[in-house]
C-alpha cells in the first residue's frame, strides 16, 4: 500500500508509443498504445471515476483493489472495467507485446444528481453500447473540434446511465484479501507453462510460489477460483488443442507432450472436457 493512503498516483510499466489526451468540461480522455515484454505493473488511485476499455492486447489481469484479490481474463467481450473516484488498484497485466487501452475519467456529480451512485469496482465486464460509444468517443478525441465539448458531455451522461444500469453479473468476482500476491502468482504460472509435460505437487508448486503447502492450496484458489491441480489440468487440455492444430504432431507426441500418461488418458480426458475426440477436433480446426 501506498505510504499516504490517501494520495493521487498512477503508475503503469511498458513504453508508450502513441496517446491523444483531451480534456473536456465533464471528461477526461486518453486513448493510449503502449508496448512491453512482459508482464506490466500497475499502481493507480485517482480522485474521480474511471472507466476502462481494454480494446486490444490484455490478457490478464491480477490487482488488488483496496486489499481485495482479483484474478481475471479478459476477452473481446468482456473488456470494460470502471474504478471508483479514490479506489487503490495495485497489481500486474499480463500484455501481448503491443496492447491498446482508453481511459475517461468521468465527473460522477453529473450521475449522482440523478440518484446514480458509482461506489463498487466491476471488472471484466461487458456493454454492447457503452463499447459503441466508447468507439465513437475514441474517434471523436482524435479529432478533437469546437464541438468536442458539447459531444463530450452528452456522451457523459449517457455513460454515467449506461453504468448505473449494470448490475455486475458479468463482472469478474472480487475476492477478499488471502490470495497469493500477483508476482507469486505470475512465477507460479509461468513455471508451470514452461513445460507441461512435467508432473506437478503442491509441495512443488508452494515451493515455488514461497509459501506452505497448505496456505498455497489456499491462496491459490482464492486467486484463481480453482485448485492448483485442475488449474495445471485446464493448461494441459488448452495447450493440447495447440499442439493438434499442428498435423507433424502424433496423438501420442501431444499427450506426453501436455503431461498425459499415455495416448488413451489424453483421449479420455479430451473428449470428456471438449465433447470431441483429439482426432476429430484435429480435423474440424484443419478444414
Amino acid at each position: 500500500m501506498h505510504p499516504d493512503s490517501q494520495a493521487e498516483y498512477r503508475e503503469v510499466g511498458g513504453e508508450l508509443i502513441s496517446g491523444t489526451i483531451v480534456d473536456s468540461r465533464t471528461t477526461h480522455v486518453e486513448v493510449l498504445a503502449r508496448r512491453a515484454t512482459g508482464p506490466i505493473s500497475w499502481r493507480f488511485r485517482q480522485p474521480r471515476l474511471a472507466l476502462f476499455w481494454f480494446r486490444k492486447g490484455l490478457k490478464e489481469l491480477h490487482l488488488e483493489l483496496d486489499g481485495r484479490r482479483i484474478h481475471s481474463g479478459i476477452k473481446q467481450g468482456t473488456n470494460l472495467a470502471l474504478f471508483p473516484a479514490s479506489i487503490s488498484v495495485e497489481g500486474e497485466f499480463d500484455v501481448a507485446p503491443s496492447f491498446d487501452y482508453t481511459v475517461v475519467f468521468l465527473d460522477a456529480a453529473i450521475g449522482s444528481e440523478a440518484g446514480c451512485h458509482f461506489n463498487r469496482p466491476l471488472i471484466a465486464f461487458g456493454n454492447e453500447d457503452l463499447q459503441r460509444g466508447l468507439s465513437v468517443l475514441c474517434r471523436e478525441a482524435r479529432n478533437a473540434d469546437s464541438l468536442y465539448g458539447l459531444f463530450a458531455e452528452g456522451w457523459a451522461m449517457q455513460a454515467l446511465a449506461l453504468l448505473a444500469r449494470v448490475d455486475g453479473s458479468q463482472a469478474a468476482a472480487i475476492r477478499p484479501c488471502g490470495g497469493l500476491p500477483p508476482s507469486s502468482l505470475r512465477r507460479v504460472i509461468d513455471y508451470i507453462e514452461a513445460d507441461l509435460s512435467r508432473p506437478f505437487t503442491i509441495n512443488g508448486l508452494a515451493q515455488v510460489a514461497g509459501v506452505s503447502p497448505r496456505h498455497f492450496m489456499r491462496a491459490f484458489r482464492e486467486s484463481t477460483g480453482q485448485t492448483p491441480l485442475r488449474f495445471v489440468y485446464g493448461l494441459r487440455l488448452e495447450r493440447a488443442k495447440e499442439f493438434l492444430l499442428d498435423p507433424r504432431r502424433s496423438a501420442t507426441e501431444v499427450a506426453l507432450d501436455c503431461g498425459f500418461s499415455h495416448a488413451q488418458h489424453f483421449s479420455t480426458a479430451f473428449k470428456k472436457a471438449t465433447g470431441v475426440t483429439p482426432s476429430d477436433f484435429r480435423r474440424a480446426a484443419t478444414r
